[in-house]
C-alpha cells in the first residue's frame, strides 16, 4: 500500500532530520547562516559529477534538515521546491510525493499546489483509500473547477463526502477500547488520523480544519505515534497561525520531542521559537521552566521543586 509506505518514508525523513541536526557543522549538514543556497549549488555540482543513490540521499537529508530548522522558515517554499526538483530529476516518485504533499499543506493557494495535490491524490487512489481519495478529488475540483481529471475521478468513486463525519466519529469511538479497558487499536488510530489530515488537505479553508489536525495530533500522541503527532502539531502552528490553539500546538510539538522521543535538540528549538513567537502566552513560564531545566535529571528537578 502506498499510504503505509508513505508513512514509512515520512518516518525515514524524520530520522534523517534528527541525524542531520546532530551532524550540524559536518559535511552533511548546513549551518544556520543564510548561506544554504551556495552550499546547495556545491551539492548540485557534486550530483552532476557523481550521480547515485547515496549522494541523492544526502540531498534528501539536507532538505529535510532545513525544513524542520526554524532558521530557514523564510526560505521554506524555495527549499521545498528544491526537494521536489531533486526527487523528480532522480526519478524518485515516493520522496517527491512527500515534498509535494508538504508543499500543498504549506501553500494551499499557490499555482503549483493544484498539480502537486493531484499527483499525491492519484498515488493514493492506486492504494484504494476510497474515502480519503474522494475527499481529495472533491476538494481539488471545488478549488480548481477547471480540473477535469479531478472532477471525473470524484464522480467515479461511489462514496459521498458527507460520510466523513460519521466515519470519523465511529472510528474515534473504537480506537482506544472501552471506557473500562484502554487498548490501542492501531488500525483505527491510523484511519482516524488519515481522515483528519486528508480532509484538511482537501479543504484547508474549512473552519474546522485546524481543529481536525489537533484532534489527529492528539490521537497520534495517545496512539504511540509521536512522529505523526509532531508532523500534525507542526502543521497547525505553522500554517494556521490565527487558530486559537496554535501556540498550544507549538508547545506540544516541543513537549513531544522531549518526552516521547528524547530529542532535546528539537525540543529546545521548539521552546525557543515559542518564547519568541508567543511572549504573552499563558504557558510562557511553563515553557521557560522546561527550557531552563531540559538537561536536568528527574532527581535534580525534584530537588529544585522542593527548594
Amino acid at each position: 500500500m502506498f499510504h503505509k509506505y508513505h508513512l514509512i518514508l515520512f518516518s525515514f525523513l524524520f530520522i534523517l532530520s534528527v541525524l542531520s541536526c546532530k551532524q550540524k557543522g559536518s559535511s552533511l549538514g548546513f549551518s544556520t547562516e543564510r548561506d544554504w543556497k551556495s552550499e546547495w549549488k556545491d551539492y548540485e555540482k557534486l550530483m552532476e559529477k557523481e550521480p547515485g543513490f547515496n549522494n541523492f540521499q544526502t540531498g534528501v537529508l539536507k532538505i529535510s534538515q532545513m525544513l524542520v530548522d526554524t532558521h530557514f522558515t523564510e526560505d521554506h517554499k524555495e527549499i521545498l521546491t528544491k526537494g521536489i526538483e531533486l526527487c523528480t530529476k532522480n526519478k524518485n516518485t515516493n520522496y517527491a510525493l512527500i515534498f509535494k504533499k508538504e508543499f500543498a499543506k504549506a501553500y494551499p493557494e499557490d499555482k503549483n499546489t493544484e498539480k502537486y495535490l493531484l499527483d499525491y491524490t492519484v498515488s493514493l487512489d492506486e492504494d484504494k483509500n476510497e474515502l480519503e481519495v474522494k475527499l481529495l478529488y472533491d476538494g481539488i475540483s471545488k478549488r480548481w473547477p477547471n480540473n477535469k481529471k479531478a472532477k471525473e475521478n470524484a464522480d467515479r468513486i461511489k462514496r459521498n463526502v458527507t460520510e466523513f463525519d460519521f466515519f470519523l466519529n465511529e472510528t474515534g469511538k473504537q480506537m482506544f477500547g472501552s471506557p473500562d479497558v484502554f487498548k490501542i487499536d492501531s488500525a483505527r488510530v491510523e484511519q482516524y488520523i488519515s481522515l483528519c489530515e486528508h480532509y484538511v488537505l482537501a479543504y484547508p479553508k474549512e473552519q474546522k480544519a485546524a481543529s481536525l489536525l489537533m484532534m489527529g495530533a492528539q490521537t497520534a500522541k495517545t496512539g504511540k505515534n509521536p512522529q505523526k503527532a509532531i508532523e500534525l502539531f507542526d502543521w497547525v502552528w505553522r500554517y494556521f497561525p490565527q487558530f486559537s490553539d496554535a501556540s498550544l500546538a507549538l508547545f506540544l510539538k516541543g513537549f513531544t520531542y522531549e518526552t516521547d522521543l528524547g530529542q532535546k535538540e528539537f525540543a529546545i528549538d521548539a521552546y525557543k521559537t515559542f518564547l519568541k513567537k508567543y511572549p504573552k502566552d499563558q504557558k510562557i513560564k511553563e515553557v521557560q521552566f522546561l527550557l531552563d531545566n531540559i538537561h536536568k535529571s528527574e532527581t535534580e528537578l525534584l530537588k529544585k521543586v522542593e527548594n
